[in-house]
């Protein structure tokens, strides 16, 4: 195809998947297929995925992915096997994202086999994701080394499990300081396992890292403290969580998960546990619309009458009427979900009960897919 015809194929899918960014973008996408630098035509799809002034375009993403994964791209074939995962632009294939995974090591992207063996593990073929593990353990690669070894302790293995291997090389990583391996032994130091470790020791190099380190290695530091502190009421705790919580580069999805659960265990009286309704109904609306989905599901799990605050007034602006926002599944609530359910052609899902975890998590994903119109 004449690089003329390519161009304007290129930023005529663009237009058609992403109305709402397509302006932002078509200068990009000209320049990037013009120039045919992969690295930029990469960092395009990413931005359409993450959003521009607060918008996402999947499925324009997916298309802009795709492309560069036919060119033959191994990082952009690993990222497309995480869109297909995540289903992200396109509906989950575990199968598709096994093959563009299997697509980019084969095209020498060894670190890929990390992520093709959590996938391996997923759809429960253990042997054949310890052999990718120990390929890329054999390169050197340090997640790859990382995940075997946790995998191995946790018997994930079956019967190749090995946890005395795995609680070895887990020591061996949190004492040199990667930050898995520490959170890894920490929890499982809370549960009551042993490890030749000083967890107070571990903590506090934690606590050190994510204060000094304002990059993406401090970001991952604060997210995994606040993992570990999640339900602790301590005082002391309470407000290092809120310090991590402020993490300048936590990503949003942990960001928007933990300051729920901090608003949630703030709540000390029965005043406070209805005030958490609103604050969840702000985090949840300040949140990025890539993790607003997430965000909301967390609203679920915590309480469930802050979830359906949170729900009348995320139908009501999408049209919806559901009456005032009490947190009280009424029947004004139960026909505008019964009608937006009709209207996202979901019936049978919905039919199973608007509070049920399935359900949720249907309407949740749903809403995701419709902007507020209010």
């Amino acid at each position: 195809m004449a690089r003329s015809a390519l161009l304007a194929l290129s930023v005529a899918t663009v237009c058609t998947l992403a109305p709402p960014v397509a302006s932002a973008f078509v200068a990009q996408v000209a320049q990037t297929e013009v120039t045919k630098t992969d690295k930029q035509r990469y960092a395009l799809a990413e931005s359409l995925r993450l959003g521009s002034e607060g918008r996402t375009d999947a499925r324009a993403a997916f298309g802009q992915m795709h492309r560069l994964a036919d060119s033959g791209y191994g990082r952009a074939q690993a990222r497309l096997a995480y869109y297909h995962l995540k289903g992200i632009g396109t509906e989950v294939d575990q199968e598709a994202a096994a093959r563009w995974y299997r697509a980019a090591i084969e095209g020498g992207r060894e670190s890929a086999r990390a992520s093709y063996a959590k996938l391996l593990m997923a759809m429960e073929q253990p042997a054949a994701a310890l052999e990718q593990l120990d390929l890329a353990a054999a390169q050197g690669i340090e997640r790859a080394q990382v995940l075997r070894a946790a995998y191995h302790y946790q018997n994930r293995f079956g019967a190749a499990s090995d946890p005395a291997f795995g609680r070895e090389e887990l020591t061996r990583f949190a004492k040199a300081g990667d930050l898995n391996s520490m959170r890894i032994v920490l929890a499982a130091m809370q549960a009551g396992a042993r490890f030749d470790v000083d967890a107070e020791q571990l903590l506090q190099r934690m606590v050190d890292v994510a204060r000094t380190d304002t990059g993406k290695t401090g970001g991952r530091a604060a997210e995994s403290l606040l993992r570990l502190w999640r339900g602790n009421r301590d005082a002391d705790v309470m407000a290092l969580r809120a310090e991590m919580v402020a993490h300048e580069s936590l990503r949003g999805r942990a960001r928007a998960e933990d300051q729920l659960y901090l608003a949630r265990d703030s709540a000390r009286t029965s005043a406070q546990e209805r005030a958490f309704r609103t604050t969840a109904r702000d985090i949840v609306k300040a949140t990025d619309p890539a993790d607003f989905q997430r965000a909301f599901v967390v609203v679920a799990r915590l309480d469930k009458n802050a979830y359906v605050y949170v729900l009348q007034e995320e139908l009501k602006a999408r049209g919806y009427e559901t009456g005032p926002a009490t947190g009280v599944f009424n029947t004004k609530t139960l026909q505008a979900v019964t009608q937006f359910c009709k209207d996202a052609e979901m019936q049978s899902v919905c039919r199973l009960g608007p509070l049920r975890g399935q359900v949720i998590k249907a309407v949740i994903a749903a809403l995701a897919e419709m902007p507020p119109t209010t």
